[in-house]
């Protein structure tokens, strides 16, 4: 199976050097059930709102149904339901 969402080697740094995430990367094929879970702090809310479009990475690359999320942002999010 394709993957629907595709993330390679995000990062994601905040103002004040704060990483919040350090080279994630997963691929989530369609029809997948994922669960992320996590302490506080860990990321799990900035990779959900980067791979939605709603933060932008510091760098890496996110797609959904094959489409860039910074690219072709409202393709993805009409795929997302956003």
């Amino acid at each position: 199976m394709a993957a629907i969402v595709s993330v390679h080697q995000i990062n994601k740094t905040y103002e004040g050097g704060f990483e919040a995430l350090k080279s994630v990367s997963l691929d989530i094929e369609e029809g997948e059930i994922l669960a992320l879970l996590g302490p506080n702090g860990a990321g799990k809310t900035t990779l959900i709102s980067t791979i939605c479009g709603m933060v932008s990475p510091t760098s890496g690359r996110v797609t959904v149904g094959g489409f860039d999320i910074i690219e072709e942002y409202r393709a993805s999010r009409r795929l997302i339901g956003l």
